[in-house]
């Protein structure tokens, strides 16, 4: 008995007609802006800061600064809030977000890419809106317990590293009794009061003001969410191919940005703007940080009104610290 023929193996197909399943990285995400662009922003942003830091105690750098041949009648506008140039800063601070918003533009031009996407997926229907719209109420509330615990704990912590200065003065001194003596450090209730005042120029003091005020919460509020959540954040994340990078980035400029208010308060905005970064991933489009951010700045303009015409601070200053 003969054996069976062999059946002959099918033929291999040819390997342009398989398919190709060797892994392959993903690819990486492309940048929104040349990385120059990027530079040069946070290059201008840090020098506007530094600025900001050094006019605020120093009017003689304001180059719009109260002038005034009467100096009783500038020491009473200025004791009640009033201010002729107030107006003419709100105009500039706008022109200058909405400037910064423009060299945004110009990066996202360079790359084809629309500014309107930096927003994100906006909501179209009413219901949607009114949803994000609570979000950012409900973020805005929790933001601030966050910010008031990082705040007594900063507190805490200046204190009783003034204490232990204070401490070493006296020690040094007792030991020393015919050598120089070291000033005494100031108090950090003192720091903050002395910022606080600094703060209240930005208050307004009228209606047309509070008008004004309000315009102009609403310009910064849509251009650094613009500039920081939606540019800055978005450029971290392409360039360090990572999420927390690129918040961290964007938290570290924001908090920066904001160098008239001192150590302390850059510390406390940057972790603001990291929490910003969080309900903007988290809701995917720019609208309740929008609304939160500008609503922040308006309450705090209205809180600092109060605190000037109260005379509050200054009833706090006269005590010792």
């Amino acid at each position: 008995m003969l054996p069976e023929p062999l059946t002959p193996e099918p033929s291999p197909l040819p390997a342009e007609s398989l398919p190709d399943i060797t892994p392959q990285a993903a690819p990486r995400p492309r940048t929104i802006a040349p990385l120059w662009h990027t530079i040069l922003l946070i290059a201008g942003i840090a020098l506007y800061s530094f600025w900001g830091a050094q006019h605020i105690h120093s009017p003689a750098l304001d180059p719009i600064a109260p002038v005034s041949h009467n100096a009783k009648q500038l020491q009473k506008d200025l004791a009640t809030g009033a201010d002729p140039q107030r107006l003419l800063r709100y105009a500039l601070s706008g022109l200058l977000e909405l400037a910064v918003v423009a060299w945004v533009w110009l990066g996202l031009r360079i790359r084809r890419a629309p500014l309107l996407t930096l927003l994100g997926k906006l909501p179209r229907t009413l219901n949607d809106i009114t949803l994000e719209a609570g979000v950012a109420a409900l973020f805005w509330l929790s933001s601030m317990t966050v910010l008031v615990v990082l705040a007594l704990t900063w507190q805490v912590g200046a204190t009783l590293i003034y204490h232990h200065q204070e401490q070493q003065a006296k020690q040094q001194q007792q030991s020393h009794p015919g050598s120089q003596s070291t000033p005494a450090p100031e108090s950090p209730e003192k720091k903050q009061l002395d910022t606080i005042r600094e703060l209240l120029d930005l208050a307004p003091a009228n209606g047309l003001e509070v008008a004004a005020w309000a315009a102009l919460c609403i310009i910064v509020g849509f251009s650094e969410e613009i500039v920081f959540r939606g540019y800055l954040q978005s450029q971290g994340i392409a360039i360090f191919q990572r999420i927390p990078l690129g918040v961290l980035l964007s938290s570290i400029v924001f908090g920066f940005a904001h160098g008239y208010q001192g150590v302390r308060g850059m510390v406390l905005i940057g972790a603001f703007g990291a929490m910003f970064s969080v309900i903007t991933l988290l809701r995917r489009n720019l609208l309740p940080g929008i609304l939160a951010h500008a609503w922040h700045d308006f309450l705090m303009g209205l809180l600092l009104a109060l605190v000037r015409a109260s005379h509050m601070l200054d009833k706090l200053m006269a005590k010792p610290h």
